[in-house]
């Protein structure tokens, strides 16, 4: 069913084209069938152990993938349909228009101030841009529905992808589990029919996936550059700068007004939303796949886990809206006399690394 209908898709008008992102969901796609064959074969608990972490690592590689794509596929189908909305309006101005000019022209002639000729051309013009525009309108209701079919099917592949990798980390945990309490080892993966259909089929997702990126640009995936800050403020410490308490930290902390409105710095999807243990309430985004930003120090949040967000979107509230004023005073007089009373920390990382955000942010906010 998957299969047939990525192939419909592909012989729709909307534009697809391959890219890397293709190029990962193959390798990631090729990775897991790897693991399949490499599970069937492996006899002791320690290659099974290892067999098992190289699938995990193959299903996380390609959830990425798939979350990249659907990022792609929402924010193209949220321009497709910004575009379809003004070749609606002026398909109406223009339908309006002629109906003015055919009313106005009833039981009396209507002349264009050139003459007779530019009469006639002025109606046959008007008359051709009506089927003009009807077409173009249709074209792009066509893509949109294609954007969303995709979408849905990204989707689903996820599913399947976090279905599969979940069996995975459970076999592998009973495995790990059994070896150290020296208990019967856990039947081997192979012999598990869910869970080997589970690995399977998460294979065949990732392999049709590939055959579908990337959507209407054939952009590479990699993080842009110019992010906008995820709040109006200031830099009150900067990259691995020491606090008073000699503590570096591999991030920016930003003084904000309190209850100032948190946006998220570029398209993303939102891997985490919640509390964290030593910080409190944090936001994980994902900009592109190895392209993390940690969000901490806001007050109340907008998003959730798995949305997918436009740079701009308001994700959070910095916190501070019921403490008392004369609090906020001594914060603001800390501050040099001005009302930044909250502070919000970003942390940017690249794979297992940060990276200083003034690599990210861009340099001219306030």
């Amino acid at each position: 069913m998957l299969l047939s209908i990525l192939a419909a898709l592909a012989l729709s008008g909307a534009a697809y084209a391959e890219g890397e992102a293709g190029d990962l969901a193959r390798e990631a796609a090729e990775a897991l069938g790897d693991a399949a064959e490499l599970l069937a074969e492996v006899e002791t608990a320690d290659d099974r152990i290892d067999a098992l972490t190289e699938t995990i690592r193959a299903y996380e590689a390609g959830l990425s993938t798939m979350r990249e794509g659907l990022r792609q596929a929402a924010l193209s189908e949220r321009d497709v349909a910004l575009r379809l909305g003004a070749e609606d309006a002026e398909l109406g101005a223009l339908l309006a228009l002629l109906q003015k000019v055919t009313r106005a022209g009833q039981g009396r002639a209507v002349f264009h101030p050139g003459g007779a000729v530019d009469t006639v051309r002025g109606g046959l013009l008007a008359s051709a841009l009506v089927p003009a525009l009807e077409e173009k309108t249709s074209a792009l209701e066509r893509d949109l529905n294609d954007l969303a079919a995709l979408r849905t099917i990204q989707e689903a592949g996820i599913a399947t992808l976090d279905d599969g990798l979940a069996r995975v980390r459970e076999a592998r945990l009973m495995l790990s589990q059994a070896m150290s309490e020296r208990t019967d080892l856990p039947r081997r993966v192979a012999t598990d029919d869910a869970a080997m259909e589970a690995l399977i089929n998460s294979s065949e997702t990732l392999a049709a996936f590939a055959d579908s990126l990337v959507l209407v640009d054939d952009a590479p995936i990699s993080a842009r550059r110019d992010w906008s800050w995820p709040v109006a403020g200031q830099i009150v410490r900067g990259f691995e700068e020491a606090d008073a308490a000699g503590v570096r930290r591999p991030g920016w902390l930003i003084a904000a007004s309190a209850e100032a409105l948190v946006t998220s710095p570029s398209d993303a999807t939102v891997r985490y939303a919640g509390d964290m243990p030593s910080s409190g309430p944090a936001l994980i985004l994902e900009a592109a796949p190895g392209t993390l930003m940690i969000l901490t120090g806001h007050g109340q949040s907008f998003v959730e886990r798995g949305e997918i967000v436009s740079e701009g979107s308001p994700i959070a509230l910095m916190g501070g809206g019921k403490r008392p004023a004369q609090e906020k005073l001594n914060e603001s007089a800390l501050l040099g006399g001005q009302s930044r009373a909250e502070t919000l920390y970003i942390e940017i990382r690249q794979g297992q690394a940060p990276v200083n955000p003034a690599a990210f942010l861009r340099p001219t906010e306030e």
